[in-house]
Formats: structure tokens, sequence, C-alpha cells
């Protein structure tokens, strides 16, 4: 009796002398951190250092009750003959120190991933992380628990046959619904468009309004709403003209072959100066193309560093008064191209 209350002492004295250290090693770290780095949360992976004390004190902790525990039941002899308290601890153990792993892992890699998008630039892709991370953390508890279950000597065969099997019913099952969600994982990370940007396809053309995990909503310039879903719609070909770093306007003018030659020359510079006296529009070139039909044909470009629509627009207008006003000074007179009633009418622009 005497000999199982010292080795009970021994036991509460290795837990408590060594749990102790542990409390000092940890102070010291953490002391360290905060001079090595005033300002750890302003670093992408900042917050995983507090995270990772927080765990390895824990672990600590049950290291040192598990060696106290060990202690016990060398100088304990009824321990020693029965083996079920010690498996039943062990186990215990080994199932606490599994749970603070995959913790630590689940709460440091999805904190390192939301700063990491943070520094990139990306927070619009934090939600979709967000909504994506419970599957992140069933994947490491499964395998956590699979960890725990072969150290604890479970055969594992017949559960890696039925997952196989039920991977495979699942996989068949949700195949539709899987398509889906790739396809708006690839509309979100490799972003072909945002919400906003004004994209055409088929004969469709008109700014992005959503974009769900199935479907996305456009809505036309004629002003009706068009759902399509995020496979079907990755599968055309898409122009998004809400990415443009600038947008090129190239116009043709039609005048009088009557005009002097001497003021179809001037055109060009007057084009120019229209142009120029709009900023940000910047001017490109204007030539004199060629004879049409009881006409001449003058081609115009510049240019506007805005992927604004409306900013487009709005200079486009301006630029084409001007135009105007300076022919009509000018006694410069337009003359209409040959209409073909059986042309087809052209797509309205963007």
């Amino acid at each position: 009796m005497q000999a199982a209350g010292f080795a009970l002492l021994m036991a509460l004295a290795r837990v408590l002398m060594g749990s102790l250290g542990v409390w000092l090693l940890v102070r010291l770290l953490s002391r360290w951190l905060r001079r090595a780095v005033p300002r750890p949360d302003t670093l992408p992976d900042g917050l995983i250092a507090p995270l990772l004390l927080r765990s390895l004190a824990s672990l600590g902790y049950l290291a040192m009750v598990v060696w106290g525990w060990r202690s016990l039941v060398r100088g304990w002899e009824v321990l020693r003959i029965d083996p079920g308290p010690d498996r039943l601890v062990e186990g215990a153990a080994l199932l606490v120190a599994v749970v603070l792993v995959v913790r630590l892992i689940n709460r440091s890699l999805l904190l390192l991933l939301e700063r990491s998008l943070q520094r990139l630039g990306r927070e619009e892709q934090t939600s979709t992380l967000r909504a994506l991370a419970p599957m992140i953390r069933a994947l490491f508890w499964g395998l956590g628990s699979l960890v725990f279950l072969q150290k604890q000597g479970v055969p594992l065969g017949a559960i890696y046959a039925s997952l196989a099997g039920a991977g495979i019913g699942l996989g068949l099952a949700l195949r539709g619904p899987l398509s889906h969600f790739l396809s708006y994982l690839t509309i979100v990370i490799d972003k072909p468009f945002q919400i906003g940007d004004l994209i055409g396809f088929a004969d469709v053309l008109g700014p992005v309004e959503r974009v769900g995990i199935r479907s996305s909503s456009i809505r036309s310039l004629g002003g009706e709403r068009i759902v399509i879903g995020n496979e079907e719609l990755l599968q055309k070909t898409i122009r998004n003209f809400g990415d443009l770093p600038r947008r090129r306007a190239a116009h043709t003018l039609l005048v009088s072959d009557q005009l002097p030659a001497e003021q179809a020359a001037a055109i060009p510079g007057l084009v120019e100066n229209v142009v120029q006296a709009h900023p940000p529009a910047t001017f490109d070139r204007c030539h004199f193309t060629r004879f049409v039909d009881d006409a001449l044909e003058f081609q115009f470009v510049f240019f506007v560093p805005d992927s604004n629509v409306g900013v487009f627009l709005d200079l486009q207008q301006a630029i084409n008064l001007g135009i105007l006003r300076a022919f009509q000074s000018r006694g410069i007179a337009f003359t209409a191209p040959p209409q073909d009633p059986a042309a087809p009418h052209p797509p309205p622009s963007p």
C-alpha cells in the first residue's frame, strides 16, 4: 500500500513539475514572439503563432499527464497486472491529441488561406473559402478519425472498402451538382467575368447581375433578365467588354465627292482637334481611305482609357457632336451610304 501511495505521489509530482515547465516554456516563447514581431496580427500568418502556442501548450500538458500515468503504472503492481485501465487512458490521451492536432490544422490552414487571399487583393474569394470551410474541416476530421482507429488496432480494410463503394455511389448521385459546383469555382477562381461586367455571348449582351452556384443572371440591353447555367455559359465564347484596359472606337465618315480638295485635306486635322478637345479620349488616326459612290470615305480611330461603357458612350456622343458642328461651320456636307433593304441590321454596340 505504501508503494502504491508513493507511486501516486511521484506521478502527481511529475505531472505538476512537467506542467510547470510547459507553462514556463510557453510564456518564454510568447514573450519572444511579442518582441520579435510587435504586431503579429498585421502579418498574413501572424495569428497562426498564438494558435500554435496554445495547441502546443495543450499537447504539452497532455504529454505530462501521460508521463505521470506511465510512472504510476510502473510503480503500482495492480495496474501492471490488469492492462485494461492503461489501454483506456492511452486511448483517451490519443483521442484528445488527435482532436487538438486536427483543430490546429483546420484553424491555421483556413486562417492562412484567408489572409493570403486578402494580401493578394482577392477579398471576393474569401466568401468562397468560407463556403468550402465545412468541407475542408470534414476532410481533416475524417483523416484524424482514421489515424485514431488505426492506432487502436481497428482493422481498416473493411472501412476503406465501404468508403470506396460509398464514394462511387455518392459520385454518381452528385455528378450533376458537382459539375455545377466546379463550374462555379471556375468562374470564381479563374474570373472570366465578374458581377457588373458587360459581357456578350451568342446574341446576348448585357451586364452580369449575379453569379450563383448553379446559374448566372445577365440583364440584357433590352431589359429582360437572362438566366443561364454556369456549365453551359462556360462552353460559349464570352466577350468581356467590362475588362478592357481601353476601348477602341473606329468610325467612318462619308462626305460629298463635290467637296473641294483643300477642304477634304483639312478633315483629318478637324477630327483630331475635336477628339483632343474631349479628354481622356486620345486621337489615333484619321485618313481619306477611298472613293465610294458619290462620296469620299474617311476613317478615324480614337481610344478611351476607361472600361466603363457609360463613359465611353458619353465621350463618343460628345466627339460625334463636335465633328458635326465643325463640319457644319465649314460647309462640309455628309452623304448617306447606299442602303441595301435586304441587309441585316447590325447588332447593338456595347
